[in-house]
């Protein structure tokens, strides 16, 4: 009898959520199957197996063998230039290969939807451009990515940036490439995905966790066929395979949400980057926003990227007038300069805007005989109080029903600090004639909830629109003329080094939401008048922002004049993680480990730590932390090389420790 041929591939084997690279044994050759993903039950487990690349016959080190009968329902997603990137980005960040491809992959699906023949799109007619968006579009078309592969459009809220991205998503497609287009947040992805896909029908699929897992595998498997050319999404989406991308697109590039604060901990414009190296034809970069981050300029002025600035609105419109009134808490939420311009403004038939930054109805709960704040008991943060009468965790979902007795001894508890419900509360008692709609995190939950209201916000059905940070990006409607910032006095005092400049970009950008079409105004209330985000607000003056808060990192080594990495070690008892910070301490001071780094090796590198974040308890896990600054890429590689598997060593031999390396962080909480 004829034995079978038997072929040797390694593969991304994933069971049970645990994931591993393992050598599989194939009863059909792999070469044309590179990158598909085979479904295999054995031992009563469904065992997901990505095939990566063939090997030399050897003995399988799982016993799992992929049938051809197994060839029916498997279908590619992943490419040769993924594995590459896979590699890449587990380099930089000291992350295991299996898990760096978890996080790259689409949602794994049993049976994918069949994919629609391609239709013949007709692009509707570009939008004309002004004479300076028409010279940035022709630069970046003109310029080889050989030359300059990365670009920064730096534009004043309302100069066109939307423009420009669609001409150069045209050109992409005249030469039949592709594009990703992506955006901070799922709320804003909805309209983008409109004004795209409206522009270039049957051209563009979405891409976000809001959408169904399906969803998403087939928006994956679309653009990798070639079938979708453009790609609208949220961060994930820049790790899709394609058949041939020459572009991606960045839009408010400054945003934290670009930065993973889960497992891989990767920040987008990097992985970005990372691609560009990694992928075999060129591949442009195009970041844009109305405030720029600090390490996007100083990639411009050390000649790593090419600055395209729009200093004025396209409309020609001047930017609104913004007032800083005298602020004090006694003033209540809404203080009454605010109060007579939301009056104003509604009476001439205006649509107002309220930035307030805190979700729930009240922030605190306090009982005045126990004399404390009523905490989460997974992390240590206060209970937010919600009007369904539920205390909830922002942070890990925690949630209780409120008594208005205490539990612990019957003393009438007391609601301190002011969320974004009790905003609606003044609001329905001040303007009960006014619709008003709310966006936050709890009313975004409900799917399609944020794409309603901003259709009505845009068909003038909505008066007043009440939201946390995610209103103060992208949104572009010509019947607001009126912006209030409430309570940012808070974002103003964190305890980060970017606090100052995360709070003057949202001041900026929600001060950009205001009269875009016609002149509008912006009130701030603040009881820090004098802040230098403040000012820099109020005046327009972003120039004079930049060059203070650059003052201050070059003068604390901070980024972008140094390069930055946080250790996290997080444990089931306070008293566990000082002693496992203590050990680490030894291992990670550079003066101590003078034979393990190089004689010189300590002179680059800053330890700052151990201390406690400003979230000392978070999911039962009591966390220290540790801060490492380096003067440049290179030496912090070279140092986490060596420390880093020294910190796993000394974790692993702990029980209940775990250790979290987060290179160039964006949150120090």
């Amino acid at each position: 009898m004829k034995t079978k041929r038997v072929w040797s591939c390694r593969a991304w084997v994933s069971v049970d959520s645990f994931a591993k690279l393992e050598l599989v044994a194939l009863e059909f050759d792999p070469k044309n199957y590179f990158g598909y993903l085979f479904q295999v039950k054995e031992d009563n487990h469904k065992h997901q197996v990505l095939l990566l690349n063939e090997e030399p016959p050897s003995e399988p080190t799982t016993a799992l063998t992929l049938h051809e009968a197994s060839l029916r329902k498997a279908y590619p997603i992943f490419t040769p230039e993924s594995l590459a990137l896979a590699n890449s980005v587990s380099d930089y960040y000291f992350a295991p290969l299996s898990e760096t491809i978890a996080a790259m992959l689409p949602p794994l699906v049993a049976n994918l939807p069949q994919i629609s023949p391609e239709v013949s799109s007709r692009h509707l007619p570009q939008l004309p451009l002004n004479a300076l968006q028409e010279k940035i579009v022709q630069k970046i078309c003109d310029t080889p990515a050989s030359a300059t592969s990365e670009h920064l459009i730096w534009g004043v809220t309302g100069s066109g940036k939307t423009r420009i991205y669609e001409h150069l998503i045209s050109d992409a497609l005249e030469r039949s490439t592709q594009v990703l287009f992506l955006v901070p947040e799922i709320a804003l992805s909805g309209q983008v995905m409109q004004n795209i896909a409206a522009r270039f029908p049957n051209e563009v699929v979405l891409y976000h966790s809001g959408l169904t897992s399906v969803e998403r595998a087939s928006a994956a498997h679309e653009f990798l066929s070639g079938t979708k050319h453009i790609v609208v999404g949220t961060r994930s989406a820049v790790f899709l395979a394609s058949k041939h991308l020459s572009l991606i697109l960045i839009d408010e590039e400054h945003d934290t949400s670009f930065k993973d604060q889960r497992a891989l901990r990767f920040d987008t414009r990097r992985v970005a980057r990372l691609r560009q190296k990694t992928q075999k034809e060129p591949l442009k970069l195009v970041l844009g926003s109305a405030t720029p981050s600090l390490e996007s300029l100083a990639r411009v002025k050390h000649g790593e990227a090419m600055l395209h600035r729009l200093r004025h609105r396209a409309t020609g419109q001047e930017l609104p007038q913004v007032f800083v009134p005298e602020y004090h808490t006694a003033h209540g939420i809404i203080a009454p300069f605010l109060m007579e311009k939301i009056h104003q403004h509604l009476e001439n038939k205006k649509q107002v805007l309220l930035l307030m930054n805190r979700r729930g109805h009240s922030t605190h709960v306090y009982c005045p005989t126990c004399e404390k704040y009523t905490e989460c008991p997974h992390c240590s943060v206060s209970l937010t109080y919600h009007k369904d009468n539920v205390l909830r965790c922002h942070y890990c979902g925690y949630a209780e029903d409120f008594t208005q007795r205490c539990p612990q001894d019957g003393t009438r508890r007391e609601l301190s600090g002011r969320g974004i419900q009790k905003v609606e509360e003044i609001l329905e008692a001040r303007f009960p004639f006014a619709e008003y709609a709310r966006l936050d995190r709890d009313t975004t939950r409900q799917k399609g909830f944020a794409q309603d209201v901003l259709t009505s916000l845009k068909e003038r059905k909505i008066d007043i629109l009440i939201g946390t940070q995610m209103i103060a990006k992208g949104l572009d409607f010509e019947g607001i003329t009126l912006v209030g910032v409430l309570a940012i006095d808070s974002l103003l005092n964190a305890p980060d080094f970017r606090a100052s400049e995360q709070a003057w970009q949202l001041l900026a950008q929600v001060v950009g939401r205001s009269g875009r079409h016609s002149p509008g105004e912006v009130v701030i209330q603040t009881m820090e008048p004098q802040n230098t985000a403040v000012q820099a607000a109020k005046d327009h003056n972003d120039d004079a922002f930049y060059a203070y808060e650059a003052a201050n990192r070059k003068l604390t080594h901070y980024p972008p004049f140094s390069r930055l990495a946080r250790i996290l070690i997080e444990c089931k008892t306070e008293e566990d993680a000082i002693r496992t910070a203590e050990a680490l301490q030894k291992i990670l001071e550079p003066i101590n480990t003078r034979e393990l780094f190089g004689k010189e090796a300590h002179e680059a590198i800053e330890l700052l730590g151990p201390a406690y974040p400003s979230l000392k308890k978070l999911e039962n896990a009591f966390r220290v932390h540790f801060l490492i600054k380096s003067p440049n890429e290179k030496a912090l590689s070279d140092y986490l090389a060596r420390a880093w598997p020294l910190v796993l060593r000394l974790a692993r031999n702990r029980p209940h420790t775990r250790a979290i390396l987060d290179r160039d962080p964006r949150n120090l909480s």
